[in-house]
């Protein structure tokens, strides 16, 4: 029976599965195809590339090959090669081995998948776009070696050091990857917005970006701000209202006040975060009518841009727009306080209707952990599966949720990564011990929910990559604080989908300190799997990198090589393996 196959995308990845109902004789496992449809009609074929390779090839670091040579042995892959607007599909064919050669198995290949459309479109009236800031990767990893060689450097810390002030170079080639399509969207909406003479209204945590400083400039009485302070910390001996006073935004706070853009200061940190990202565009003059939103995880700066891994949702619709934009001036008129009216105004979900499904939106701080209870009702709902990226969640609020939902029979499909795992039963998310958490058999490194870690050793076809303790200036890094930044639930994608997205951790504080801000997305099976395929790429990618690190602590060599028999099937098409092959190829 020939192979099944299943593709999907996002503006950025395409993620690909494949089944096969028993193991297929001689089977030494599949090459990938692509076909790509260009725009003056052509059509090109590609084979993807392997990295493993057989042990008698020699491998060494940076080889790879096409998967009809060295051919994949397992049952999904993430295209990361492909770029926003390329229209491609897949195939995948059986490569067996006949005693002496790889031959492909014809007969049992896979049909082609339907042409796929590599784009930020999730609807009539939502897009939703995702970085590349994979900064622990073998990408970075001989990005930063190069860097090191060619300057002279000594340590790889002189070299994370040298390339985040690079990244203030708005034309560099690295800086231009890393943000990807955010970033490009993101100036697209300014950019259109000036050219218009629309205003904008943003409420913002960070805003350091020079470039993204500087678009904003550009609109004068056109933009309006409400400004937090970041995230400001108590010195000792200091007052919490001396400590309000400094402010890690003043240089965009200056510089926009001189171009006469509305600035509305919000000096709640320590104590509080003013942790909004959002902005509506509006038209008209005196008084402004909203017509879009942007919204998501990332700050305004050349690491929420480029260092973190980051997503923002757009969605064009009035309504919508008109319910951040009613939040901007409640927020306005709070200063820096948290009135009652302010906080009784978040005590239930704005709800829209949208073309493409229904939205519930939240504020916070919010009274009673109502924001909470909304998102605990979608993880209780799920039915089939729970996908996530979050930061720093803590161990009881929406994690704990799911850790609860993972130990229930049922056998539901979850896989998520959280950038500071804290212990499961701590309620502060500044908590930070606990490596790895699952709901599969009992065993030392379980891969269902993980926490991103780099290798410091090099193997087979690997670089060393940076470790969690040298990203991480907690840890006396150099990178930033989050290596995972987005904040994004998705639940059902293929049944009932809903997605949770926006600023908000998933954590106690968030919900009854903060400023935050998320939207329930309901009905949108597109959007809910343009999440998903990030979702799973972040994942699959810290995955490997934790089980890496695992077996590198325990002193054993990982896998590395490609098995010379049919043998490897055996592990994939049982238990989890399997069950994520049922999910993903119906």
């Amino acid at each position: 029976m020939p192979v099944r196959i299943f593709a999907t995308a996002n503006c950025d990845d395409v993620v690909i599965f494949w089944r096969i109902d028993e193991p297929l004789a001689d089977c030494w496992g599949f090459a990938v195809e692509r076909e790509e449809k260009r725009g003056d009609g052509r059509v090109v074929r590609t084979v993807l590339d392997n990295r493993v390779g057989f042990k008698a090839d020699k491998i060494k670091p940076g080889d790879r090959r096409p998967s009809t040579e060295w051919p994949f042995q397992r049952f999904s892959w993430a295209d990361h090669s492909v770029d926003t607007g390329d229209r491609v599909r897949y195939r995948v064919v059986p490569m067996i081995h006949d005693g002496t050669h790889l031959k492909q198995n014809l007969a049992e290949r896979s049909g082609w998948t339907p042409w796929l459309e590599v784009s930020s479109h999730a609807g009539s009236d939502a897009a939703v776009v995702f970085n590349r800031g994979l900064a622990i990767s073998q990408f970075m990893a001989r990005y930063l070696e190069k860097l090191r060689v060619d300057h002279g450097l000594e340590t790889l810390k002189d070299a994370l050091t040298y390339f985040k002030e690079t990244l203030d170079d708005h034309e560099l080639p690295i800086r231009r990857f890393l943000s990807g399509v955010l970033r490009t969207e993101l100036l697209a909406v300014l950019q259109d917005a000036r050219k218009k003479k629309q205003h904008v209204f943003g409420a913002l945590y960070e805003l350091a970006d020079q470039e993204l400083i500087g678009e904003l400039a550009k609109f004068g009485s056109r933009g309006h701000l409400v400004l937090a302070n970041g995230s400001i910390q108590q010195k000792k001996g200091e007052t919490i209202a001396e400590a309000r006073k400094r402010d890690e935004n003043k240089a965009a706070r200056t510089l926009l006040r001189g171009k006469d853009l509305e600035i509305h200061d919000r000096m709640i940190a320590p104590g509080a975060l003013g942790h909004n990202k959002f902005l509506v565009v509006a038209s008209g003059t005196s008084n402004p009518a909203p017509l879009a939103v942007w919204t998501g995880s990332t700050n305004w700066t050349k690491t929420g841009l480029c260092t973190q891994t980051n997503n923002a949702l757009l969605v064009k619709n009035r309504d919508f727009a008109a319910k951040y934009l009613a939040q901007w001036a409640r927020l306005r008129d709070a200063k820096s306080g948290f009135p009652a009216a302010l906080v009784n105004s978040n005590a239930t979900a704005k709800k829209v209707t949208l073309r493409s499904g229904k939205a519930d939106i939240w504020f916070t701080r919010a009274p009673n952990g109502v924001d909470l209870a909304a998102i605990d009702e979608v993880v209780n709902g799920a039915r089939e599966a729970v996908l996530f990226l979050m930061f720093q969640p803590g161990g009881t609020a929406t994690l704990g949720s799911i850790r609860r939902r993972m130990q229930q029979p049922g056998r539901l499909y979850v896989k998520g990564v959280v950038s500071t795992l804290p212990p499961e039963h701590a309620a502060d998310e500044k908590a930070v011990n606990v490596t790895t958490v699952g709901d599969a058999r009992q065993r030392r490194l379980d891969l269902d929910v993980i926490q991103p870690e780099g290798f410091s050793t090099p193997f087979a076809a690997w670089a060393a990559t940076v470790t969690r303790k040298e990203f991480l200036t907690t840890q006396g890094g150099v990178l930033g604080f989050a290596i995972v930044h987005s904040k994004v639930i998705v639940v059902d994608p293929f049944t009932n989908p809903v997605v949770i997205s926006g600023s908000h951790n998933f954590s106690g504080s968030a919900s009854r300190v903060n400023d935050e801000n998320f939207v329930i997305l309901r009905g949108n099976s597109e959007l809910a799997l343009e999440y998903a395929v990030h979702v799973l790429a972040v994942y699959k990618h810290y995955r490997w990198t934790a089980y890496v690190a695992d077996m590198q602590r325990r002193h054993r060599r990982p896998f590395s090589e490609l098995r010379e028999s049919p043998d490897w099937q055996d592990g994939h098409l049982k238990g989890a393996s399997k069950r994520e092959i049922d999910f993903w190829v119906r």
